[in-house]
């Protein structure tokens, strides 16, 4: 077979495949114009909610607490354990602070499960592992959980410092998305723990503060928001006003949250389902599919303007122009809003057009003096504080930092290239790769903060610099080396379970637009393979199934449908786009 005739059998393939994935995406559009981005439901979260409704609501709350409390007896994995998705492999986290939950809400009806969860967690090494944050990430609560049920010991308790709510206004607004559950908890810890004369003065200033702070939030969630868009974020400043006996108003605004995110299952997710992130990647991907011009494409973008912020996000110092990930309440951010600006920009709207001027001056205004981007708040010469620190006892941890991010600087990169707002050589741009210089590893691979393993930061900026001319500088050349080195024998690639883990829909995908990106030739086997494992890797529907690959509060993992179907859309498409261009 001649190279032509294969060329034209993968472009076959490529032509079924993208028309079988966008109508089956264009099935699931919403009315308004987005698609929803569910998250399936999780372990961590749900027992999360559990508790927070059995201390403040009981009686009222008594339907969900069943549903939650049958999700999670059903879901139990064979060896007693809970994982941090539905589904998955059971960690310390999730079985200990499910464990903990079913204990405290549902001792005799699910006995049972509460003792095989807990020989589990006694495999993993029971209470001392559970007081160890390098085995347990999120062992504050957990311990403190395990406490209320009975199951461990105060000793070694940690802590969560009120005091937090005292600093500065240009330091407390450098605190990312944890704030509210330190707030919440630092009242709690006040209001709970005995303390001499100091340490009651203290606890006297802070406290107002830190009421003002979530008050604060409230007001720009709206009726019908969470804190941080999330039940488990939720949840713990539930837990902490109900024990603290504060501002019960607050605790009936996240009952009420918790009854309208309810998954069918009866559970909860991490976070709200994240609507932005889907019909951005979703609309990217069309639009390299030739669809700009389809109403519902068109439906699309107008849905992403309506998305965007008018409002500064004080709480990060963040200016207004701005996107989050979701409805009402996501928090501005780098990822949401460079997304967001590349689908305005693909639909033919430059820095010309306003909403698309606003982004970009958003991400100039949040780029770090290092030349790169953090998701939340921009940092300075000193990396950016995060309670959490304050919640596993290790400030340096990079558990707990959110600073700079290969992910998010490689999305800004390209929203400022593309939208024109950053021509080529601009000194901004020419900062951000001297950062990706600096961050890439001697093997040419490049972590990044927000999914697992090494592939989505490599692929991310690989894309990022085709994007903006430097496809083919010594930075990018290194990226396709690593990428090439590190392509699974079935054409995919995958770190889930480092240093090379089965083949994930969604590293595969960024690993090839970054090929793509950067001018790989798109004959090149490396390129062919890729896209044949998505092709294979359909489901009957003509979508993908998601993996564990996403990162969230203290190393909680999440998987999310439309990181998968956009970033895989993108993927074939650009990648065809290539192999029609005349050589």
């Amino acid at each position: 077979m001649t190279t032509a005739t294969t060329d034209d059998a993968l472009l076959a393939d490529l032509d079924r495949a993208l028309d079988r994935t966008t109508g089956a995406l264009f099935d699931l559009q919403r009315p308004d114009g987005s698609w929803e981005g569910r998250l399936s439901p999780s372990a961590p979260a749900t027992a999360d909610v559990l508790i927070a409704m059995h201390l403040a609501d009981p009686e009222g709350c008594r339907d969900l607490i069943d549903r939650g409390v049958s999700w999670l007896t059903r879901t139990q994995q064979e060896d007693g354990g809970w994982g941090d998705d539905a589904d998955t492999e059971s960690t310390l986290n999730g079985t200990a602070l499910t464990v903990a939950a079913l204990a405290l809400v549902a001792p005799d009806r699910a006995a049972g499960n509460i003792r095989r969860g807990w020989r589990r967690v006694e495999e993993f090494g029971g209470a001392e592992a559970v007081r160890d944050v390098e085995k347990c990430s999120l062992t504050v609560l957990v311990h403190f959980y395990l406490v209320l049920a009975g199951l461990m010991s105060e000793e070694g308790l940690l802590r969560v410092p009120i005091e937090l709510s005292l600093l500065p206004g240009p330091l407390r607004r450098k605190l990312t998305f944890a704030m509210p559950t330190a707030m919440a908890w630092g009242l709690m810890c006040a209001a709970l723990t005995e303390s001499g004369r100091a340490r009651t003065a203290v606890n006297r200033a802070a406290a107002p503060k830190a009421i003002a702070y979530l008050d604060g939030l409230v007001g720009f969630e709206g009726p019908d928001g969470g804190f941080v868009e999330s039940p488990m974020m939720s949840a713990n400043v539930v837990i902490g006003l109900a024990l603290a006996k504060r501002r019960p108003d607050i605790v009936r605004h996240c009952l009420k949250y918790f009854r309208a995110t309810v998954k069918p299952e009866g559970a909860w997710s991490v976070t709200r389902d994240l609507e932005v992130d889907a019909t951005n990647f979703i609309t990217v991907g069309m639009q390299h599919a030739g669809l700009t011009d389809d109403p519902r494409v068109g439906n699309a973008v107008t849905w992403i303007r309506g998305a965007q912020r008018d409002e500064e996000f004080i709480w990060t110092g963040a200016p207004s122009g701005g996107w989050g990930w979701g409805l009402p309440s996501g928090w501005p951010n780098s990822g949401n809003t460079a997304d967001a600006v590349l689908a305005l920009a693909g639909a033919g709207h430059d820095v010309h057009d306003p909403q698309v001027r606003r982004g970009a001056d958003w991400l100039l205004e949040q780029q770090n003096h290092d030349g790169s981007w953090s998701c939340f708040a921009r940092v300075g010469r000193i990396a950016t504080l995060d309670p959490s620190f304050a919640m596993v006892g290790k400030a340096r941890s990079p558990k707990v930092l959110y600073g700079p991010c290969a992910v998010m600087s490689a999305e800004a990169v390209s929203a400022l290239g593309l939208s024109g707002a950053c021509p080529p050589g601009d000194p901004r741009l020419v900062r951000a790769y001297q950062w990706f210089k600096r961050v890439q590893r001697a093997d040419g691979g490049i972590d990044n903060k927000w999914y697992v393993g090494r592939v989505t930061g490599t692929g991310s900026v690989l894309r990022a610099l085709g994007d903006v001319g430097l496809g083919h500088t010594e930075v990018a050349r290194r990226c396709v080396s690593w990428l090439r080195l590190h392509q699974n024998p079935d054409g995919g690639w995958g770190q889930t379970a480092p240093p090379d883990g089965p083949s994930t829909v969604e590293e595969t995908a960024m690993a090839m637009l970054g090929l793509v990106a950067s001018g790989t030739d798109p004959t090149d086997p490396l390129l062919v393979r890729g896209a044949g494992w998505l092709i294979e890797h359909r489901n009957p529907d003509g979508l993908w199934s998601p993996s564990l690959v996403g990162v969230y509060f203290l190393e909680l993992l999440y998987r999310h449908d439309h990181t998968a179907n956009g970033y895989a859309l993108q993927a074939l498409a650009r990648y065809r786009e290539a192999l029609r261009a005349p050589a």
